[in-house]
């Protein structure tokens, strides 16, 4: 072989490793500073964001400006989440070994934000009025959540009343903004209860508390169809606690707050939560399966990484959010 073709060979090699090392770099920058990829593995923001969507997530916008409410944003959990991070797929786990190393193990959700610095939120329970309108026709646009409650029951006239009375509307600050005029939550964990992070955090402590609140769930066997109400037992307490290594989560951030002064009942009888200072909260709109602030707390406002661009898969879905 000539020495000019060796030459050639040589340098369009040369070329070709500097072009990869090149493409690692800037994708790396671009991944660190612009876009990130998240693969959405729950159905808790059903039907706007299906479950395994793969998104695009935009970072640039909330380096400058804090999101607004009822903007939809993606954030770092501020515990570790050992169930979600054994649903991620071997290109989520590369993505991540890119993250911030306080965020190592961490995973990332995706839910509407619903509560900032100052905020006092409350789940009110919807009027009875709210039942006859659905029943007249006069409401429309109720929630798939919702309708597969209807369903299941077959009627709105046999609901349980007991469940009937956990529908509400959020109201912040004494007040439904408008953004959440036609958005429901059912009235569950926290807004139930203002010692249920404790429950999570030390269920033993608590055993005689978990075992007389009035507390309930509801929840939807994905592999029955059934709808099913639930008192937590200790024992669920326990699994949430060490799914979601949710003591090392309350030491390091929720004991230092004074929970008794954020989370209290009114006179009503209604939980009240207040948003300290540099905390966000968060809520999924298909709120009957939706694990959300409601049942892991304030999130640090540090740990939001950007707002939903593009979802990039499934194909045939393929287009902003």
């Amino acid at each position: 072989m000539k020495k000019a073709t060796k030459k050639k060979i040589k340098d369009e090699t040369l070329d070709w490793i500097y072009a990869i090392i090149y493409a690692l770099i800037f994708g790396t920058i671009i991944r660190l500073y612009v876009f990130e990829t998240m693969m959405v593995p729950t159905p808790s923001m059903v039907p706007t964001i299906q479950v395994y969507d793969r998104l695009f997530v935009e970072k640039v916008t909330y380096e400058f400006a804090e999101p607004n409410r009822g903007s939809i944003v993606v954030f770092w959990t501020p515990f570790v989440d050992i169930r979600a991070q054994q649903q991620l797929r071997a290109f989520d786990k590369f993505m991540d070994f890119f993250a911030p190393a306080k965020f190592e193990g961490h995973v990332k959700y995706v839910k509407r934000l619903v509560g900032k610095p100052g905020d006092t939120l409350r789940l009110v329970p919807v009027e009875e009025t709210f039942w006859e309108d659905i029943k007249n026709g006069e409401i429309q646009n109720t929630p798939d959540w919702l309708d597969f409650i209807i369903d299941y029951y077959e009627s709105v006239d046999y609901i349980p009343t007991q469940i009937k009375n956990k529908v509400s509307k959020l109201e912040i600050n004494g007040e439904i903004l408008p953004e959440f005029e036609n958005i429901y939550y059912l009235r569950d964990a926290i807004f139930e209860d203002p010692k249920f992070f404790d429950y999570i955090a030390y269920p033993d402590k608590y055993s005689y508390e978990i075992a007389t609140s009035d507390l309930f769930f509801m929840y939807k066997d994905n592999f029955t169809g059934r709808l099913i109400p639930a008192k937590p037992t200790i024992e669920w307490y326990k699994e949430m606690r060490d799914t979601l290594l949710f003591t090392n989560f309350y030491e390091n951030e929720l004991s230092k707050l004074d929970l008794p002064s954020l989370i209290f009942k009114d006179e009503k009888g209604l939980v009240n939560v207040k948003i300290p200072e540099g905390y966000y909260f968060f809520m999924g709109d298909n709120t009957l399966e939706s694990q959300d602030s409601r049942f892991f707390g304030f999130v640090p406002v540090e740990n939001v990484i950007g707002t939903t661009f593009l979802r990039i898969y499934p194909f045939d879905r393929f287009g902003k959010i």
